[in-house]
């Protein structure tokens, strides 16, 4: 789902007149595609080692792989 919302906004961004912005915005959304790929990893790791003190500490990264891009991509909004 997150690889295909962001194949269409780079679809989107390559319509745009933007100038500057998008390259920035292609370094940031591989970027964010690589921390969600890990993600993925992690997380399936985990469940399949039933590993109780990663298991709790998951969520921390899990915080850290969804507000980073989000993050980014409001301050870009912005710029």
């Amino acid at each position: 789902m997150d690889t295909t919302g962001t194949t269409l906004m780079s679809r989107i961004a390559d319509n745009s007149a933007v100038s500057g912005k998008l390259l920035l915005h292609d370094i940031t959304g591989c970027l964010a595609i690589g921390l969600m790929f890990i993600h993925a990893i992690w997380a399936t790791v985990v469940i399949c080692k039933k590993n109780e003190e990663k298991m709790h500490n998951f969520h921390k990264f899990s915080l850290f792989v969804w507000l980073v891009p989000y993050i980014i991509g409001i301050v870009m909004g912005m710029i």
